[in-house]
């Protein structure tokens, strides 16, 4: 065997390795994309909370509904938020699972949306205008 032909296996050798390399790398980096990309769509549709309703109550007071999934955990809050920021200390807090929750509180003047603050999920409703 002459020099010449086995410089030329030597090549084809760490060329074959190299491809292989590229290859296994690639495979790796798509196998972990998607398995993140698949963590993030079970966080994003993750649904914390089924349904909010809220009414004025005759004292003047706001009554609101939140119906939450069976099994849910985590914390649930409730708080007012106006024009500069979140207003005071949240008007309601839950730990644990619950079905549904109803509150009547009593809101602030400065207050103009209300804030629902699940695991998964921070909704922002305005308020309705009281009657």
């Amino acid at each position: 065997m002459s020099s010449e032909g086995f410089l030329g296996i030597v090549e084809t050798g760490v060329a074959a390795l190299l491809v292989t390399l590229a290859l296994v790398s690639g495979y790796i980096i798509v196998k972990r994309m998607a398995h993140q990309m698949r963590k993030g769509v079970d966080l994003a549709t993750g649904q914390s909370i089924n349904e909010v309703t809220f009414d004025w109550a005759k004292n003047d007071t706001l009554h609101i509904h939140v119906d939450l999934p069976r099994g849910m955990s985590g914390r649930l809050v409730i708080s007012f938020e106006s024009e500069q920021g979140i207003l005071g200390t949240p008007v309601y807090q839950s730990e644990g699972v619950t079905e549904s929750i109803d509150v009547f509180v009593d809101v602030p003047d400065e207050a103009r949306a209300m804030v629902i603050e699940a695991p998964t999920e921070k909704l922002f409703r305005p308020l309705p205008i009281r009657s």
